[in-house]
């Protein structure tokens, strides 16, 4: 699944998505679904919880990937 096609499946406007990732506007939200903007962390996680796990947060963020991938190997 892909950003842009969890804001469709939620109904869910640029502006409508920025607000439910706690963005400041509707441009990032675009920024994002498009690849043009790279997630935070946070961003990331907000966007795994919003898609109920189906948008792996590693998947968005080389970060998250590593943390979970530490926590694994320990």
């Amino acid at each position: 699944m892909t950003i842009a096609e969890l804001r469709i499946d939620l109904g869910l406007t640029y502006g409508g998505l920025a607000t439910a990732l706690g963005l400041a506007s509707k441009g990032q939200a675009h920024g994002i679904e498009t690849g043009r903007v790279k997630c935070s962390p946070r961003v990331a996680l907000a966007i795994e919880k919003l898609s109920e796990g189906r948008i792996q947060a590693g998947e968005l963020n080389d970060d998250v990937a590593l943390v979970r991938l530490a926590g694994e190997a320990a």
